[in-house]
């Protein structure tokens, strides 16, 4: 694994996070955090001045801190919707002996209280969250703020220009360097875009539920399949404590509440805006059992005070940002094992091309195929089979 990251504001130690899970030909920096620093430091030292005298910089969606610890000393604001970027960004500050308090971190669903001076935004894949966060910038920055976006080539895409356009104000972009490409915005204050909602709200049978989103959530914009097919094959459950982990908007938690009234339901996903629909979905669906419920934003289970967990459901995602992975997967197992009462299930659904049958038997001593389709199957697997 190459961990030494050079560029043109100096040199750090990167790993990606959590670092004993990634695979060695993975890295945790891209050719787009390269060309954003150069950029920085060869364009624009007169405003790297400004900020050491006190101006403001924020820096959105850095996965892993690269970008960061370049700018470490004007004190930026982090923002991310994702916890594992921020732990990610702060233990490569610790690799670096960097000062963690002299970085803020906002997650996507918090306030910005300040204006900014320079804003450095990586492009997310999703358009949705790429949208909510340009008219999150609408409201903290001024005409003389330095924008600058950064993607791969095929993110930069007419429509992800267009949506600086309409919201913040023209912008133009740069030659391709090393597969990347940055875009150059400006705010115009006279600028009236479209009002944007965040919460996007659609219906689903059997069970009814209403369910909301808010932009970053995975199949935001109808149920997923393997979602669909999992709730149609759910252990029977009564006053149980069921974890569901890498929730999502918590459709299948609110199943259980629905078939398990009586049940206690932990919703937990690496996403702030994924716990936030969780915790909205079952307020509207099941507002007399919210109290039977916790809500948690967390790294698969790590560092989750939970024991005794009766049943763990999870539909394991197999990539981190753009690198397809099985380490998230092999962490949840890992996690539920550790929570599981002996005797405790795991049932999980998967692409049935993915091995996660193997990893099941590796960690639990064995399993069984509940269901499958032509594309999902369904394993469940017991604390007590090894």
């Amino acid at each position: 694994m190459n961990t030494d990251f050079t560029h043109a504001m100096g040199a750090h130690y990167l790993v990606r996070y959590p670092q004993e899970h990634q695979h060695k030909s993975l890295q945790a920096w891209d050719s787009v955090d390269e060309y954003i620093i150069s950029e920085i430091q060869n364009k624009h030292q007169a405003h790297l001045a400004d900020i050491a005298g006190g101006a403001k910089v924020a820096i959105f969606n850095d996965d892993f801190g690269a970008i960061t610890c370049a700018l470490h000393a004007y004190s930026p604001v982090h923002v991310s919707d994702s916890i594992v970027a921020q732990l990610g960004c702060q233990t490569n500050m610790y690799h670096n002996k960097l000062d963690v308090d002299n970085v803020e971190f906002l997650s996507s669903m918090q306030a910005h209280e300040q204006h900014y001076d320079l804003v450095i935004l990586k492009l997310p894949k999703n358009l949705a969250l790429l949208e909510y966060q340009l008219h999150q910038l609408r409201a903290c920055v001024h005409p003389d703020t330095v924008i600058i976006a950064g993607g791969k080539v095929p993110v930069v895409t007419k429509n992800v220009q267009q949506l600086f356009k309409q919201i913040l104000g023209d912008c133009h972009t740069s030659l391709a360097v090393k597969k990347a490409r940055l875009i150059f915005a400006e705010f115009a204050k006279d600028r009236q875009p479209s009002p944007f909602e965040p919460l996007l709200t659609w219906d689903i049978d059997n069970p009814t539920l209403t369910l909301s989103h808010y932009p970053n959530v995975f199949s935001r914009l109808h149920l997923d399949i393997g979602a669909r097919f999992l709730m149609q094959h759910l252990p029977l459950v009564e006053g149980e404590h069921v974890v569901d982990l890498g929730c999502g908007n918590g459709v299948i938690g609110c199943n259980i509440l629905h078939n398990a009234p009586n049940a206690k339901v932990t919703f937990v996903d690496e996403s702030y805006m994924a716990v936030a629909s969780a915790k909205r979905n079952v307020a509207i669906n099941f507002p007399d059992q919210v109290d039977q419920c916790d809500f948690i934003v967390a790294n698969c289970l790590a560092n989750v005070e939970l024991s005794h967990i009766d049943l763990v459901l999870c539909n394991p995602p197999f990539h981190q940002q753009n690198a397809v992975t099985d380490h998230i997967a092999w962490q949840m197992f890992k996690d539920a094992h550790r929570v599981l009462h002996h005797a405790g299930e795991l049932r999980i659904i998967g692409n049935r091309h993915l091995p996660y049958g193997e990893m099941l038997k590796k960690r639990f001593g064995g399993f069984t195929v509940t269901a499958t389709n032509k594309k999902f199957s369904i394993l469940s697997t017991f604390k007590n089979a090894k």
